[in-house]
């Protein structure tokens, strides 16, 4: 066995049994960036129902990407502050990889939704968008808990899977809509990602 191989070895033996520290910090930091700007947006789109924004024109546009631009901004200012810092052990990797997968696969969701229902001019085809994701965030921290079996981690599961029920339950009306969107945002991704930036050191 030669040095290189050697000190491969170890740097895998040094992550299976590293602190989670870092890589906590940072998902919580992002995590909780995109519960605060998706939690204020249903607060938005709220006011948008009792017309105390307008719901056209330039203002309805920065209520409907604004957060999502906000965000965007900040998972760079956060991934650029935690570059080069390790993620922890093999499970830590694994949820991250889950978190990240379901991101992407968000973009192939809202394509899928946003195609068919500009085909069928169906608005609740639609609003079915929003339900979706939250149920695959739910799986997300199913996959987290069984894991690393953390009994909040399945709390905050069973929380992604009843809001997501519950805003499929409330279409057509909107308002039920967007307060059971708001509070699950606050709730489930807010929340969660604060608690894990204040646990450094303990495993994620």
């Amino acid at each position: 066995m030669n040095k290189d191989t050697a000190r491969e070895d170890l740097a895998f033996m040094r992550a299976l049994v590293q602190p989670d520290e870092h890589w906590q910090r940072n998902f919580g930091e992002i995590y909780a960036a995109a519960g605060g700007c998706y939690g204020g947006q249903m607060i938005l789109h709220g006011l948008q129902t009792f017309n105390l924004i307008p719901s056209e024109g330039l203002p309805a546009l920065l209520v409907g990407f604004g957060p999502t631009v906000v965000l965007l901004a900040l998972v760079l200012w956060i991934s650029r502050r935690h570059r080069g810092q390790t993620i922890g052990g093999i499970n830590s990797r694994t949820v991250r990889s889950v978190f990240s997968a379901i991101g992407i696969a968000n973009f192939a969701l809202i394509t899928m939704f946003a195609s068919v229902a500009i085909r069928e001019h169906s608005i609740t085809i639609w609003l079915l968008y929003a339900p979706v994701v939250l149920v695959t965030q739910g799986a997300a921290w199913l996959t987290a808990f069984m894991l690393r079996r953390k009994a909040w981690f399945c709390v905050v599961a069973l929380g992604w899977f009843a809001t997501g029920i519950g805003m499929a339950e409330a279409i057509p009306n909107l308002r039920w809509f967007i307060l059971i969107g708001g509070v699950g945002f606050f709730a489930f991704m807010l929340a969660p990602g604060l608690v894990m930036m204040r646990q450094p050191g303990r495993a994620a």
